[in-house]
């Protein structure tokens, strides 16, 4: 997938280390990010399209348009329209869009009940819902996707570090077996591994 990932780092100064230590992910993870090697995942092209505040459209190039910032009402109707119409989707804004969007929605809640805004009130109040799930959706995965990574690194540091018996070869061979049988019985070869004596006792 192409992205704009090297552009937008290189544009801010950073170089791959300092990205990769912001985000929490190997600078070798991000740099076959950058070339399309490897695809992120959509909540970690989140938070690096939140990073450098653009839209993940953008990010994607999907569209040349980094962001429709929202300074005022008129621009607050319009992004309405857009996603009314289906021009746009929420995917087409920045999260600081996103969420200055929610701010205005929600300090014009009477007009758009009641008011001048009245006929924008569905898109309006479904957008401020769906933009809400979205932060609180994000916000999760962000948590989750940062303690699974302290799990790789671990995983990385004892197969290339610390002296063990395992090969590399033997980890992805466990993992594609693994993905190979039901979630049940893997639970219980864990266990029953777990319940055996240390080699070294």
């Amino acid at each position: 997938m192409e992205n704009r990932i090297a552009e937008l780092r290189k544009e801010k100064g950073m170089t791959l280390k300092q990205l990769g230590e912001t985000l929490g992910v190997r600078d070798n993870t991000l740099s076959q990010y950058e070339t399309g090697k490897r695809n992120p995942q959509l909540g970690l092209l989140q938070e690096i399209a939140d990073l450098f505040q653009v839209s993940i459209e953008y990010l994607t190039k999907n569209t040349d348009k980094r962001d429709f910032p929202v300074n005022n009402d008129e621009d607050m109707l319009k992004i309405l329209d857009m996603i009314d119409d289906h021009t746009i989707s929420l995917l087409n804004l920045s999260k600081l869009t996103m969420l200055e969007l929610a701010l205005r929605i929600l300090k014009k809640r009477k007009e758009f009940s009641e008011g001048k805004y009245q006929k924008y009130k569905d898109t309006a109040f479904t957008t401020l819902h769906i933009i809400e799930k979205e932060v609180e959706v994000l916000d999760r995965y962000k948590k989750v996707r940062k303690e699974h990574n302290d799990t790789v690194e671990l995983i990385y540091e004892k197969l290339i570090h610390d002296e063990t018996n395992i090969t590399p070869n033997e980890v992805l061979t466990f993992i594609e077996e693994a993905d190979r049988i039901d979630f049940k019985e893997l639970k219980k070869i864990l266990d029953y591994m777990k319940k055996l004596p240390n080699a070294k006792d």
